[in-house]
């Protein structure tokens, strides 16, 4: 096991500066926009806050937010010691890159504006607002991922070659195409030995997990011609895979809220089921920090944790904006 003492000590001090659910309330029970962010300048995601924020503040205020996160991974690399901690840690913040492309490719695909395209993409290394907004803009999937592709994004390449061939699957082809190209490249760092390795790993397993969990729900008891399966999990093999495929729908959710576990109230829709497989996969991360507190894990758990932040703060400032019941937005945050 690497040594991260210095790295691990500062992320402790971070994660109790984290907004978490109690300051999503209090930011989402401000009357204004204005008010809301003010509240974030005097919080520690603030500091990444440019003074100007132009005439549409929300947007910039997600851009900076992103920004902010990427600048912070990059520094945690830089300061992790040794070159194999340093190799398990980028492989980890370069997994942010595919949730980051499918975004884009669901954007394009339903003709969402480019600005509401970029707000549902998480932060993710190499890819910045502009090469995003750019893909964002594309006209048509296959102009997108050469517009990703060009802007250095190695997953883009797993999508093009899914573009050849007509296939029924359509989206959720190229967004597996993408998920198998992501995990294949974390599971190649995980060749090294050690405790570090085998927490890494297991992240990439749960990846694998969610991936078919969300594939099964997206198929809703259809039958694809495609093989769809991603290979790498452990709770969701590819004999239990191929068992639900078909699945009436009611079965299936209770077989996949058994698996993570959540309830299988919270997979009712693809947003919900997202929202709810990825805090079914934050929980080990936490788990295993606390048990590991000179490991991998709490590098792991913090960055995965202040992404979601990220995400959390954008849903409440435009849900706000939008004016969204309160309530409904708290439920979309998980706060």
């Amino acid at each position: 096991m690497a040594r991260l003492d210095y790295v691990n000590a500062r992320l402790a001090a971070r994660r109790r500066r984290l907004l978490g659910a109690p300051g999503l309330r209090e930011l989402l029970a401000l009357p204004t926009l204005a008010a809301r962010i003010e509240l974030i300048r005097q919080r520690a995601p603030g500091a990444a806050l440019p003074e100007e924020l132009g005439p549409d503040p929300i947007a910039r205020i997600e851009a900076a937010l992103r920004e902010g996160w990427r600048r912070e991974a990059a520094e945690l690399l830089e300061d992790a010691e040794g070159r194999r901690v340093r190799a398990l840690l980028a492989a980890f913040i370069a997994l942010g890159e595919a949730p980051a492309v499918k975004a884009v490719l669901r954007g394009v695909a339903k003709g969402l504006p480019p600005d509401q395209t970029v707000a549902a993409a998480p932060p993710a290394p190499g890819l910045g607002d502009a090469a995003l907004r750019a893909a964002a803009s594309a006209d048509g999937l296959e102009a997108a991922i050469e517009s990703l592709a060009a802007a250095g994004s190695e997953l883009a390449a797993a999508a093009r070659n899914q573009l050849a061939p007509p296939a029924s699957a359509g989206l959720l082809l190229l967004e597996i195409a993408v998920d198998r190209a992501a995990l294949a490249r974390a599971r190649r760092a995980c060749r090294r030995r050690g405790e570090d390795a085998a927490l890494l790993l297991r992240r990439v397993e749960d990846l694998a997990d969610a991936r078919n969990a969300a594939t099964l729900l997206a198929l809703g008891g259809a039958v694809p011609e495609e093989d769809l399966f991603v290979p790498g999990g452990r709770r969701l093999g590819e004999p239990l895979f191929r068992h639900l495929t078909g699945a009436p729908v009611p079965a299936l959710r209770a077989a996949i809220a058994r698996l993570f576990p959540v309830g299988d109230g919270a997979l009712a829709s693809p947003w919900a089921a997202d929202r709810a497989l990825e805090s079914a996969l934050a929980a080990p991360l936490r788990r295993q920090a606390r048990r590991s507190p000179l490991s991998i894990a709490v590098a792991l758990s913090y960055l995965a944790d202040r992404a979601a932040e990220v995400r959390r703060m954008a849903v409440v400032l435009r849900g706000a904006e939008l004016g969204l019941e309160a309530a409904e937005i708290l439920d979309l945050v998980e706060a």
